[in-house]
């Protein structure tokens, strides 16, 4: 990618620049176990971390209409502690613990902190990545692939960051696409800038954001 006046950026450069690590992608396979443990739920006792009984929450989970600014700023600020994938799970199961209760509060954020960049290798976008877990958590499997479609085809041709509270007054681009590298890749060129700039870091922090209020706008639709 070459902008006039500018280094040209390299795909080598924009994976050194990620911290490249398989981490990442261990994390999503470790995740992923937890995330079938829940969906093969279908009731029953369980022993809590006290050794008391509890039951096992049915799955699909409950889901409760939420506020999708409430949420868009929480992915907002989320992505400041733990980069995107965190930032939309977080303010997720946030939300829905303050509205719901269990099982949503027992579900910990803290296993999506390895999703940022692409899950370390520039692949799908963490905010995308987490939100077909949110999803995954309250529909069941046809419904799940039918909101998942929708929130990525979104993504690919909204004009990224529309939330902008820095008042960064950053460039808007499209990413036609579903992956890190081309997303991020894009608004780099226009705004020429780099992975370390703030530039950069805002305009994720956006995608957080608005990934985490859209996945809430049609979960609302759809369910409540």
């Amino acid at each position: 990618m070459t902008i006039e006046g500018k280094k040209e950026i390299t795909r080598k450069e924009f994976m050194k620049g990620m911290g490249m690590s398989l981490a990442g992608v261990a994390m999503a396979g470790s995740v992923g176990g937890l995330l079938t443990a829940c969906s093969n739920a279908t009731g029953g006792a369980s022993v809590d971390a006290g050794g008391e009984s509890k039951e096992t929450p049915q799955w699909p989970f409950k889901y409760v209409k939420l506020d999708p600014e409430k949420v868009e700023k929480a992915g907002y600020e989320g992505y400041k502690e733990g980069a995107c994938c965190y930032g939309v799970i977080n303010a997720f199961l946030s939300a829905l613990s303050d509205e719901v209760g269990y099982p949503f509060n027992q579900i910990p954020a803290d296993a999506f902190r390895g999703g940022g960049t692409g899950y370390g290798q520039g692949a799908l976008c963490g905010s995308l990545g987490s939100a077909a877990a949110c999803i995954g958590m309250v529909c069941d499997g046809d419904q799940q692939k039918e909101l998942i479609a929708e929130l990525y085809n979104w993504y690919k041709t909204h004009p990224f960051p529309q939330y902008q509270p820095a008042g960064m007054d950053l460039i808007t681009t499209e990413a036609k696409s579903v992956l890190c590298i081309d997303s991020v890749g894009k608004f780099m060129e226009a705004q020429g800038v780099g992975m370390a700039d703030p530039e950069r870091k805002e305009r994720c922090a956006a995608v957080t954001a608005e990934v985490a209020r859209k996945m809430v706008e049609i979960l609302n639709e759809k369910l409540a």
